[in-house]
């Protein structure tokens, strides 16, 4: 019987309407922000896989090195249970909460407490958390925890500046590459399927949460292309025909149908002439860490496609490490010219075709 009932569709309604199908975290109750929350924590107690990737990012690893003592960091590694707390309250008359407290244990003694303070993907923070990062970690409020070594992660949309070693910054489109990195895993079915549902929900896939709106400018990388993948360096003229928005993401299309491979964090934008030697000259003196890969860029490019004389150049500075590889190799319908905006949900769809936004 049911042999052959290889499909079942789950649809939630919520007031008259129902998506066609609906997922766990459309169970979960509160507000957007709480959804996330509680769904991350849940990822974290579901998935192995998933917290190993969070865990030993570079920045993460190092810090966590740096807090625990050698034999700490021994005993950390080789942990046999991990408590997730969601949203965990204090004790004492004045309450706080804790969105995440991961607790790990080697043979019942906790060696190690990460708390994220999860802030919503779509607010940009403009005031500094490390004062309620500090009241996560004061043993007035969470005793229990006094005398072992405590990690506070604050996760939001930007970077955030800390003094304390022990405080974080963590963003939402880092969060996104670890589930994009877990995916690619040899996962059993039902991990691939809650981590997919969470993916498609905070990158707004299913519109249920669309925080990302013209967040992806796709512009063709023409003779440039070599250039701009050895160096991590982009550069157009600052004229009003290429008066393109911010973004947190750029992509480049490539010859002969516009494939785009990869997602380019943008580190920082400057405007200024590179045919200046003045300059040129000052930039060489000053403390910026990509400064030597932009004069390399700007003296490779002049020796091949050039600037046009006397003009002023928006220099897009890339991450060399913060991307997202598009493996399935999504291309416009069409591969016009100039600048096109993409969703992050569009362009992480897996579809080989993708459209622009045209909100």
């Amino acid at each position: 019987m049911f042999n052959h009932l290889s499909n079942a569709v789950f649809r939630l309604y919520q007031t008259e309407n129902s998506k066609y199908k609906s997922s766990l975290f459309d169970l979960i109750d509160g507000d957007r922000e709480t959804k996330q929350t509680k769904g991350l924590a849940y990822l974290f107690s579901l998935s192995p896989e998933f917290l190993i990737e969070f865990l030993f990012r570079n920045e993460m690893q190092e810090i966590i090195k740096k807090i625990l003592r050698k034999n700490e960091f021994f005993q950390f590694l080789s942990c046999d249970f991990l408590k997730v707390d969601a949203e965990m309250i204090s004790e004492g008359e004045e309450k706080i909460r804790r969105d995440i407290t991961l607790n790990f244990y080697h043979k019942s003694k906790k060696v190690l407490v990460l708390i994220i303070e999860a802030k919503n993907i779509k607010l940009d923070i403009n005031y500094n958390l490390e004062a309620q990062l500090q009241r996560y970690v004061d043993p007035k409020y969470f005793p229990y925890d006094e005398h072992v070594p405590k990690i506070a992660i604050a996760l939001t949309k930007y970077k955030q500046s800390f003094k304390t070693e022990a405080f974080v910054s963590f963003t939402w489109v880092e969060m996104i590459k670890v589930l994009h990195q877990t995916l690619q895993l040899n996962l059993d079915s039902t991990k691939s399927l809650v981590l997919t549902d969470y993916y498609k929900f905070i990158t707004g896939v299913d519109k249920g949460m669309h925080y990302y709106e013209k967040e992806i400018l796709s512009v063709p990388a023409g003779k440039t292309f070599e250039e701009i993948t050895k160096y991590h360096i982009h550069a157009c003229p600052d004229t009003p025909s290429y008066n393109y928005r911010d973004p947190l993401f750029i992509t480049f299309r490539q010859k002969g149908g516009g494939v785009m491979n990869k997602l380019y964090k943008i580190e920082d934008i400057l405007i200024l002439a590179p045919e200046n030697l003045s300059v040129l000259k000052d930039i060489s003196e000053s403390d910026l860490l990509y400064k030597n890969r932009l004069l390399a860029y700007v003296e490779e490019r002049k020796k091949g496609h050039g600037f046009k004389k006397n003009d002023t150049y928006r220099f897009y500075i890339l991450s060399q490490n913060d991307h997202i590889t598009l493996s399935h190799n999504p291309r416009p319908e069409k591969n016009n010219a100039g600048g096109w905006y993409y969703t992050l949900s569009e362009m992480l769809s897996g579809r080989q075709v993708v459209f622009t936004d045209s909100r």
